[in-house]
């Protein structure tokens, strides 16, 4: 299946050691039998021309209404599922300010209804080691 390609972003806040992720409705996890509204990292599709870098910083401010700062590439693209897509996410890192992480958020266009939330890191890689967090790209 073709899908294009997207980004996830860890958007990280240094001065306060938070992690910002997304949580919306996902119907996989729904169809799966478990509660669809998940926290993960913000994410979204690549559009045609865009760079990983460009794609993450609006996603960030699509999502969760906040400004990805100094964006690195921390991976170019690695295949979602190599047997039944070619959909790959690469993964950036960014600083962001915390401490205005509240609210909903979302592409209208896209029907999107996105509440932010803030982990300590500690807590969003205790999450992500106990499978708390089970989103892969959120690894």
């Amino acid at each position: 299946m073709e899908r294009g390609n997207a980004v996830a972003v860890l958007g990280h806040d240094p001065v306060r050691d938070e992690i910002v992720l997304a949580n919306e409705f996902r119907p996989g996890a729904l169809v799966a039998g478990e509660y669809p509204y998940r926290d993960n990292l913000v994410a979204g599709v690549i559009e045609q021309g865009e760079t990983a870098l460009n794609a993450a910083v609006r996603e960030m401010q699509e999502e969760a209404g906040l400004v990805l700062r100094d964006p690195v590439l921390i991976h170019p693209g690695a295949y979602v599922s190599s047997g039944g897509t070619s959909e790959r996410i690469s993964l950036v890192y960014g600083i962001v300010d915390a401490r205005s992480a509240s609210g909903v958020h979302g592409n209208p266009a896209e029907h999107e209804d996105i509440l932010s939330v803030v982990l300590p890191a500690k807590i969003f890689v205790e999450g992500v080691r106990s499978g708390e967090i089970n989103d892969l790209k959120s690894w």
